[in-house]
């Protein structure tokens, strides 16, 4: 990507530089200044490569409509299907709706990986939230990553829409958990997800 260095370009750049240089900055302090923030509009430079590594990211999402749900449970996915592999997303568990996938009305959605570089933490910013509104109606809203050949939604974003009736006096994440039949093996098959998660071992009595 070649940038053309315009006039008004050129003003912007100047102002960036001497706030960047800082107040009663010499003039050769601004000048380094200049020359380093066109440094990093040159194609290759390592500011060019995180845009262009992020637009072809980007490439990989689509927008999808949003729906409603009460937060009942949030938990860290560790390990990969194969459960070697880590994988390191939160995985957020709402109260909706009984539907074709999600028999029993329980529902799951999946955040972005925590040590992703990009968007990790974005991730574990919407996990805090996601815990913080438990027992809270949301509107969660969702964009489908196509990589890989697997299509998977993913959060992208809550707005509080206010406490559950039904969860008056709160609800903890043990009471969350308890709601939810992990044993199922059919729509959704969530006994395969128990393994990878990290906090339920915690949360669920031995034996």
């Amino acid at each position: 990507m070649t940038i053309e260095i315009t006039d008004t370009l050129k003003a912007q750049i100047t102002l960036s530089a001497i706030t960047a240089a800082g107040v009663g900055a010499t003039d050769d302090a601004v000048t380094s200044q200049i020359a380093r923030i066109i440094e990093m509009l040159q194609d290759g430079s390592p500011q060019q490569r995180a845009f262009d590594a992020a637009a072809k990211r980007a490439e990989n999402f689509v927008k999808a409509d949003g729906f409603k749900g009460t937060i009942v449970y949030v938990d860290l996915e560790g390990k990969g299907v194969d459960g070697k592999q880590a994988t390191n997303r939160p995985i957020v568990f709402l109260k909706t709706q009984p539907s074709k996938y999600y028999e029993d009305g329980i529902e799951h959605i999946r955040l972005q990986r925590t040590d992703d570089r990009q968007f990790g933490e974005r991730a574990k910013q919407l996990a805090k939230q996601a815990q913080s509104l438990l027992g809270h109606v949301v509107s969660v809203s969702k964009i489908i990553e196509t990589g890989g050949g697997n299509n998977q939604r993913v959060l992208s974003g809550l707005q509080d829409l206010g406490p559950d009736p039904e969860f008056s006096n709160g609800l903890t994440l043990e009471q969350g958990a308890a709601m939810i039949d992990w044993t199922r093996s059919s729509n959704p098959r969530r006994s395969e997800l128990v393994p990878r998660l990290v906090r339920l071992a915690q949360l669920q009595p031995a034996g």
